[in-house]
């Protein structure tokens, strides 16, 4: 988990952000319902909530209060119910709210309302305030039937103030990585080969793509009680030419491929790495030409990688590259034909999310996670490939943070052949 001081230090970075006499919101959010009126879909917090305070609780908040002499931090969170707790489970203690987050000033979310009159009216318990900054990253959900853009409108409606953005000021933070975010995200790599080595170890024809799903959410969870970072891709043969291949029922094939897609999210920070293995342990010809050109082509950007560039560099890197190994072995004619094997972009960003909340336009800075995801679709010989690493961005170049999950062919082809003797 990340330290309080870390937290603290974000908090600050915030304020910096903001002028004089203005206030900041940001809303945990709350899960929508499913069914019924008590069935909800697994909540997960707003990420940027989640970046400032630690705390995963839904219908929480943190609200900045910046004046020329003070700046407050609040923190509300849903007070404690034994009736349901009995139902759903213990909610945070104001006490466990003051540990996790490292915020002394902790409110009911109940009274939220009542506070925002209190600093906004006629009372002006802070002084006049003159502008209100909210984290419109994604749609927020408050309560029933209230969203962020209608306590936008409420705001400047009731109040006559103007509302800015505040959600671009995070993502910049969020963009560049700490130590402890880097060892999180290096923690939730490991496990991630850990639930790789598995599937690695039963993979054999006749297996069904769903069970080596299974597998994967299975070791990860017993290993480290992580969760996925994202719904598994596991497509064999021709499924692998569909990027994100929703429906893994097909029984595995002697002589396919089999491309996975996959990560393990641990303490909120997210793994996303892909390997393409020979489902029968040895690849053939044809699959060894295309896999070398997809393999050289990963540690080509990888090395490519340092400060100054965009993630449209390494794209445009990615596909030259690939026109010119491409035309080599007479796949394709036309420099512009390589899109019909190539067709996604080789990197983003990193971190609470798999697709870090980010600008792809700013150039790359120390700290910044990276994927780098070469890959070949060649449909009409049955062969999908994806290589993906996780990439720290340094002072000089990169750090390859998933080089112990093994890609090369003759490593992979060693495996199988150990495994089976």
């Amino acid at each position: 988990m990340i330290s309080v001081n870390e937290l603290k230090l974000r908090r600050e970075k915030i304020f910096n952000a903001m002028e004089d006499e203005s206030i900041g919101l940001v809303f945990g959010g709350m899960a929508k319902l499913e069914c019924g009126d008590d069935t909800t879909y697994p909540f997960t917090a707003n990420r940027n909530f989640f970046y400032l305070t630690n705390i995963t609780q839904e219908e929480s908040l943190i609200m900045f209060v910046k004046t020329a002499t003070d700046k407050k931090v609040i923190l509300f969170v849903k007070e404690p119910n034994e009736t349901k707790a009995k139902w759903v489970g213990k909610r945070l203690s104001v006490e466990e709210a003051k540990s996790l987050s490292g915020i002394d000033n902790v409110l009911f979310f109940d009274h939220f309302f009542e506070k925002l009159a209190l600093i906004l009216g006629k009372e002006a318990q802070y002084g006049l305030i003159e502008k209100v900054y909210l984290d419109s990253s994604k749609e927020v959900k408050i309560k029933e039937n209230y969203y962020l853009e209608n306590l936008k409108e409420d705001i400047e409606k009731d109040y006559g103030l103007e509302v800015m953005d505040l959600s671009n000021t995070i993502i910049r933070l969020r963009m560049v990585k700490s130590d402890e975010e880097i060892k999180t995200i290096k923690d939730a790599i490991k496990v991630t080969n850990v639930g790789l080595n598995a599937i690695m170890n039963v993979l054999e024809p006749g297996l069904y793509e769903y069970q080596t799903v299974a597998l994967f959410e299975y070791i990860i969870k017993d290993y480290a009680n992580a969760n996925l970072s994202f719904a598994t891709i596991a497509a064999s043969g021709k499924n692998a030419t569909i990027l994100h291949y929703p429906t893994p029922l097909a029984k595995l094939k002697d002589n396919d491929l089999i491309l996975f897609d996959l990560g393990a999210e641990v303490e909120g920070y997210h793994a996303d790495i892909s390997r393409t293995y020979p489902i029968n342990g040895k690849f053939n010809p044809e699959q060894k030409q295309i896999y070398d050109i997809v393999v050289r082509c990963n540690k080509h950007i990888i090395d490519f990688i340092k400060p100054g560039l965009t993630l449209k560099d390494l794209q445009d890197e990615t596909v030259k590259f690939y026109q010119d190994e491409l035309y080599k072995i007479g796949l394709i004619n036309e420099p512009k034909d390589v899109f019909k094997y190539y067709y996604h972009s080789v990197s983003h960003h990193l971190g609470l999310d798999t697709h870090d909340e980010s600008d792809r336009s700013t150039p790359l800075e120390p700290g910044n996670v990276i994927t780098v995801e070469p890959g070949l679709y060649i449909e009409e010989m049955g062969i999908g490939i994806r290589i993906e690493d996780d990439v720290l961005v340094t002072e000089d170049g990169s750090l390859n943070l998933s080089s112990d999950i093994k890609k090369e062919m003759n490593d992979l082809e060693i495996i199988f052949h150990n495994r089976a003797s």
